[in-house]
Formats: C-alpha cells, sequence, structure tokens
C-alpha cells in the first residue's frame, strides 16, 4: 500500500510538472515506449471485472517498455475508494486520482472502463474498448473474439503501425464535477 501511495504522489507530481505544456501525460512515459492510461471506476462493475485482463496485460507488456496507469477521474471518486479498489483488485499498476478531469479531458475520456494508448509525446495511437467481451451494457459474450488492446499493444512492440485506432468503450459513464 505504501508502494502505491507512493507512486500515486510521485505521479501527481509529474502530472502538476506537466501542465504548462498542455500535455498533462508526457512526463509519464519518458524513456518508455509507449503508456496506457486505463480510466476505472470504483463502483463500476466492468472496471472490477477488467481487472485481472488489465493486470495480465500490463504483466506482459511491462517489459517492452510500456507502462500502465489506473485513472480514476471526475467528481464523486475519493482517494480512499481508489486506494480500496486497487488493494481488493490487487492492481499491479499505479493509480491515480484525477478529480479535477485534467487526464479525462486530455483524452476526452468519457466511460470505465475505457483505454488510451499512447506514444512517448502523449499521442494515442488506440483509444476505447479493451476487448469485446461486453458489446453493450449488460450483455457479455461467453468467448472473446476481439483483443482490441492487446492488438494495438502487440503492434507497438514490434515497432508497427496500430491497425485499429479506435473501438467504442462500453461501461459506465465518467461523471464530471459541475
Amino acid at each position: 500500500m505504501r508502494i502505491r501511495i507512493l507512486s500515486s504522489l510521485i505521479l501527481l507530481v509529474l502530472l502538476g510538472c506537466s501542465r504548462g505544456a498542455g500535455n498533462p501525460v508526457a512526463s509519464f512515459l519518458q524513456n518508455k515506449k509507449a503508456g496506457v492510461f486505463v480510466f476505472l471506476a470504483p463502483d463500476c462493475p466492468l472496471s472490477q471485472n477488467y481487472t485481472l485482463t488489465l493486470n495480465n496485460l500490463e504483466k506482459e507488456f511491462n517489459v517492452n517498455g510500456i507502462s500502465f496507469y489506473g485513472v480514476f477521474s471526475g467528481g464523486g471518486i475519493t482517494r480512499q475508494a481508489m486506494d480500496d479498489f486497487a488493494a481488493t483488485y490487487h492492481l499491479s499498476f499505479p493509480v491515480m486520482l484525477d478529480a479535477d478531469s485534467k487526464i479525462g479531458d486530455f483524452f476526452g475520456a468519457t466511460a470505465t472502463p475505457e483505454a488510451f494508448l499512447t506514444d512517448p509525446k502523449g499521442h494515442v495511437l488506440y483509444k476505447g474498448a479493451i476487448d469485446n467481451w461486453a458489446p453493450e451494457l449488460g450483455q457479455h459474450r461467453s468467448i472473446v473474439t476481439q483483443h482490441y488492446l492487446y492488438d494495438a499493444l502487440d503492434s507497438v512492440r514490434a515497432n508497427k503501425p496500430v491497425q485499429v485506432k479506435e473501438t467504442q468503450a462500453v461501461g459506465c459513464f465518467i461523471e464530471r464535477k459541475s
């Protein structure tokens, strides 16, 4: 838990340093091949269901210089709820609270879970669903047939262009502060 809190504090300091440049994510990706910013919500069942998949992806691709970050964006999410979620689901990557929605607004994130794969400068290479397990709210496939995020990550790992650049994320809406 202490490592997660320290990671969150470091990420928040880096975020504060990069705001002036208008790109709140580039500082996370120094000396990285790419980064995945996945938007999550503590009370979203789809966020909860995808934690194992995300941990497995992070484990496989982190060795290739691709970092993962969990982003809890918008109003109503407390640091305690975020930390409890990370501990309950044993997230293997750092998480950050984006209460002012700076990161969410930068990406245009609207749902949880929603993934954004970026190059080291913060340019989006892929955005959308993790896979096609949940084609619509309340519906689930018994077999996943499209692995959108994995395929995009695999392309980056192989230094190839990402073929599918965007899909529709299905999940809980991100609530912005009014």
